[in-house]
């Protein structure tokens, strides 16, 4: 089943530029059932087009913290 999964950026590490917008969407594509990724430095928040029967929102979560991110 396919879910969209929004996560805001909350932590000292933010989004600043394209570079942090293409670096997040190539980290969450790698999981797999990710279908779609749009990380956006204007308004901190990760937008996630997922198949939830085949990945978790904690895996998202997880995978942003790897990167240095803390999100809601």
């Amino acid at each position: 089943m396919m879910d969209t999964v929004e996560l805001m950026v909350t932590g000292e590490q933010k989004i600043h530029c394209g570079g942090c917008e293409q670096r997040i969407a190539n980290a969450l594509r790698r999981l797999g059932g990710v279908q779609h990724v749009r990380a956006s430095a204007d308004t901190q928040r990760v937008v996630v087009a997922v198949d939830t029967a085949q990945i978790a929102p904690g895996e998202l979560r997880a995978r942003l913290a790897a990167l240095g991110y803390e999100v809601a």
